[in-house]
């Protein structure tokens, strides 16, 4: 992109009256925007919603969270999760589509109330109030092809193999700055596993969930299995509320609903709906929690 630096406005137009008319015309402006009670408060605002009894979410494309269907439609277990947790809100539901920074930035100026498939970290929990229990758990998994299955069931099993990754993805230490892997990256799950559906690689590694629902999307069951062994990593999956949503005042009330959701199986239900792979087991257990969520980092 070029830019042309643009000459001052007084080698072009000379005279006295039009330079001052120009500095009142700014003069004028800067007190409106300043006096426009919308505009100077914008950061310290809840988002509109709340006053319309609605609910505001956003959400990123992340199978099976959120799925785009061909008529580009959405649904998910973020999805139904949202829904639920409005109704029992006594709230409606508005949901929009955003690229993830995207939707982190408005968790943080309080743009929305709620974000989904939300992993902890105390960067964010300065701007995010996380839900407890979470909803949901993605784990580091191998794949390898079940007709000429490689044996790994322990890490030093992955020596010596050709193994897919997807570029710029983080998985689990050792393996993420392990020098002596032989790792062979793409730019999406899909293409690693069609690479080790045709033979040209050992096996994978991949969040369980998003590999999953891609394999049974293809229709690769028949092809592709999961590895024995597992790393003792795993990704906590939250909901979370903008620290500045009024949302935040119903805190304790949604902690409640979450924990009745997991009670009732309706958590076990949408997972068992969207990713069936799923074993009950590994999802988060309420035991694993305390009843009042703990404090997060302000």
């Amino acid at each position: 992109m070029h830019i042309i630096k643009a000459k001052p406005a007084s080698s072009h137009i000379t005279g006295k009256p039009v330079i001052t008319t120009l500095r009142r015309a700014c003069a004028i402006a800067v007190c409106l925007l300043f006096s426009h009670p919308a505009l100077a408060d914008h950061d310290n605002q809840a988002p509109a919603s709340q006053a319309e009894g609605t609910m505001i979410a956003a959400f990123s494309v992340w199978e099976p969270f959120a799925i785009e269907d061909e008529d580009g439609g959405i649904q998910g277990i973020d999805l139904m999760l949202l829904h639920e947790v409005a109704n029992r809100l006594g709230l409606k539901l508005k949901s929009q589509p955003c690229p993830w920074r995207r939707c982190l930035k408005m968790l943080e100026l309080g743009e929305i109330d709620v974000l989904t498939s939300f992993a902890y970290s105390d960067e964010r929990a300065k701007f995010a109030q996380y839900i407890y229990p979470p909803y949901s758990r993605v784990n580091p998994v191998f794949y390898v092809n079940k007709q000429s299955p490689v044996s790994i069931t322990h890490y030093a099993d992955l020596r010596g193999l050709a193994i897919g990754s997807v570029v710029d993805s983080r998985y689990f230490e050792p393996f993420d700055s392990d020098p002596s892997l032989e790792k062979y990256e793409a730019g999406s799950e899909i293409l690693i596993l069609r690479m080790l559906e045709v033979g040209r690689i050992d096996t994978i590694v991949g969040s369980d969930a998003n590999a999953d629902y891609q394999i049974r999307k293809n229709n690769m069951q028949d092809a592709i299995i999961k590895a024995p062994f597992r790393s003792d990593v795993h990704n906590d999956i939250h909901m979370a509320l903008s620290r500045k949503s009024s949302l935040i005042a119903q805190q304790d009330r949604i902690v409640k609903i979450m924990r009745d959701l997991h009670k009732e199986g309706f958590i076990q239900k949408i997972h068992e709906l969207y990713w069936p792979d799923v074993i009950p087991v590994d999802l988060p257990q309420l035991d694993e929690f305390p009843v009042t969520p703990p404090i997060s980092s302000e």
